[in-house]
């Protein structure tokens, strides 16, 4: 795991200096080495966090064995003795001088061009420079796993790992509007906007090519392309075929020359990992979890039972209200976009402490997107139902009649409550994460804002002939898990200079997970039931058929106690009226609401005060 940056500048905006300032904001991902290569207007950086083969030999930039091609990349290449194998069918005469993967993908793009992607199995992002035909190169992995940001002015192009990393070579720092109130529909920054109006996110399975003649943009590989309209097949033969297909992952990811654990929550994803993970291993291997004070939040009593029947080496972090206060307003200083998952301060905390032991960690993320794990699956049968029978009329009455109960019924009200039956789905989706509704937007920045940045991506989904369910899991693989949920784990894992690593989403395993017939992902009210099917072969029945937590912070009880001072400090009509960007009146009502009780408005309210936290880091204040 590595931090990669670099330019193509041939009107010569971008220089060494730039390199230099750019390599070394990403440090804290690459403890271990630092390379360059600048040649004209072309200059690559990287940072190296050492996972395989540790000699200085396997520093990057790394050069082809003709001299032609510079190469720099963050990731891993699991499968990359298998294309040496085939590399050496083509060239008999290549003799790796490493043991690294770096010097295997060199080799295979001087051989086999762009197409040298098709055969990588990992996540990456890399980027290569032809010396000959002076062309840039870059590669994003194709579940989106590693990222990487861009700025292009039509001439000069500059690149980096993170978005804080450009940030310092004097971008323009004008924020995106439309990509903030996206945040505030959804938590998250999605599509290839960032905060940033002239700074962009390479789209998961795309790659750019830079030249003299202008940048293009191609889409080597989509998800959606792989949906098989006939799914035949017994229970039994897709539960051994996905286990097989889990176990091969595994194994692939567990190769490393530097220690290795597992992250272990008690949940189904990461028992199933650890689980296999164990199984392979002669030796307990480490895991760990982190608990929290809040009761309803901490089932790290769950994860000490998975972790005493695998017999893994197991390691618990406890965590309260004065060790979150230490660290929230901390997080920021990695968190370059904002981003208002409280599930951030448990990842950067677990990585943090799983790094004092190992370098590599196993993850779980991706067993929800695949076989179907979220709440919401029973909201979209809850809307359908209604509407059939008078569609938002029918809707509306149901939000009224909700709206007269306790907080959960006001929340249910919340997600009945929208006209727009064609995109409802991205509706429920922003009331599922206890988000602004796009009217709330509207009145917080007084003026109307309609979501559109996913609406063509679900509109394309919608259309395919599939059942709901599979949209919607479709919808969460390609944009919530690669703009969410592995941004969280990568900017959280690289503060601690930690490698993560995602079985789930090899490509092999997610093209047969997306194939599996729906009645094997939830079965009656069982979801992700292929998984739990397949956990029985290590675990016992109750570790396994128990409600779902999930991985979040209790922010929302943190806002009522000990962490209710952020709202003064971070809400008040002076810090507001830094950016103006915010109806004072509206945020204060808000606020109001949530201290009399209304407290599902959360969420809310703390989406406002990472936004602040953020704007005095990277606006404000940045250094």
């Amino acid at each position: 795991m590595c931090g990669i940056a670099g330019y193509f500048s041939p009107e010569g905006r971008f220089k060494k200096q730039d390199l230099e300032i750019l390599t070394n904001a990403l440090a804290h991902r690459g403890p271990d080495a630092s390379g360059y290569f600048i040649e004209n207007s072309v200059g690559l950086g990287h940072r190296r966090l050492s996972i395989i083969d540790l000699s200085e030999a396997a520093n990057q930039p790394f050069f082809s064995l003709n001299q032609r091609f510079a190469l720099i990349f963050n990731g891993e290449i699991y499968n990359y003795k298998e294309v040496e194998t085939e590399l050496k069918k083509v060239d008999k005469n290549f003799q790796p001088k490493t043991t690294s993967d770096t010097e295997i993908i060199t080799e295979a793009f001087a051989i086999w061009g762009v197409e040298f992607v098709h055969k990588l199995n990992g996540m990456f992002t890399i980027a290569v420079y032809d010396r000959e035909e002076k062309t840039l190169f870059l590669f994003r992995d194709r579940m989106g796993i590693k990222p990487v940001y861009y700025h292009y002015n039509g001439t000069d192009f500059v690149f980096a790992s993170e978005i804080k990393a450009l940030t310092k070579i004097g971008l323009d720092k004008t924020l995106d509007l439309n990509a903030l109130k996206d945040y505030l529909f959804l938590e998250y920054v999605p599509g290839e906007q960032t905060i940033f109006k002239n700074i962009k996110k390479l789209s998961a399975g795309c790659y750019l090519k830079i030249s003299s003649k202008g940048l293009e943009k191609k889409q080597y590989y989509d998800i959606a392309e792989k949906y098989q309209e006939t799914k035949a097949g017994s229970e039994e033969y897709y539960k051994e075929g996905f286990l097989e297909q889990l176990k091969k992952s595994v194994k692939y990811q567990s190769i490393s020359d530097v220690p290795i654990g597992a992250f272990l929550s008690g949940g189904t994803d990461s028992s199933l990992i650890c689980s296999v993970f164990q199984e392979q291993n002669t030796q307990p291997v480490n895991t760990f979890t982190i608990g929290f004070d809040v009761k309803e939040f901490d089932e790290t009593a769950y994860a000490g039972k998975v972790a005493e029947i695998l017999k893994t080496n197991h390691s618990l972090t406890r965590v309260g209200e004065i060790e979150a206060l230490e660290i929230v307003e901390h997080v920021c200083d990695f968190y370059d976009q904002p981003f208002a998952a409280p599930s951030t301060i448990p990842s950067f905390i677990v990585c943090k402490k799983a790094r004092e032991n190992v370098t590599v960690a196993l993850s779980g993320d991706g067993g929800d997107e695949l076989f179907m794990g979220y709440g919401y699956y029973n909201w979209q049968q809850r809307i359908e139902k209604i509407s059939s029978v008078g569609g938002y009329p029918a809707r509306k009455l149901a939000a009224s009649l909700l709206g007269f109960l306790d907080n959960q019924g006001k929340r249910a009200a919340r997600i009945f409550d929208y006209a727009d039956y064609k995109n409802i789905w991205l509706h429920v989706w922003s009331q599922e994460q206890y988000m602004f509704s796009e009217n709330e937007i509207s009145s917080l920045f007084s003026e109307e804002y309609k979501h559109s940045t996913l609406t063509a991506e679900w509109e394309k989904i919608s259309s395919m002939k599939i059942h709901p369910f599979e949209k919607i899991a479709l919808f969460d693989i390609k944009n919530y898990l690669a703009d969410n949920l592995l941004y969280k784990m990568d900017i959280a894992s690289m503060a601690s200079s930690l490698e993560v690593r995602v079985p789930y989403l090899d490509h092999n395993l997610v093209e047969f997970a997306v194939n599996v017939p729906l009645e094997y992902k939830i079965k009656g009210k069982e979801q992700k039931y292929l998984m739990k099917k397949s956990l029985a072969k290590y675990l016992p029945n109750d570790l396994i058929y128990r409600k779902k937590w999930g991985f979040p912070a209790p922010i929302g009880p943190w806002l009522q106690s000990e962490l209710s001072f952020m709202i003064d400090k971070y809400l008040c009509e002076s810090e507001l009226n830094k950016h103006g960007l915010f109806n004072f009146s509206f945020v204060k009502n808000l606020i109001e609401r949530f201290r009399d009780g209304e407290t599902f408005h959360y969420k809310r309210i703390w989406a406002l005060i990472v936004f602040q936290m953020w704007f005095n880091r990277y606006i404000e204040n940045e250094k």
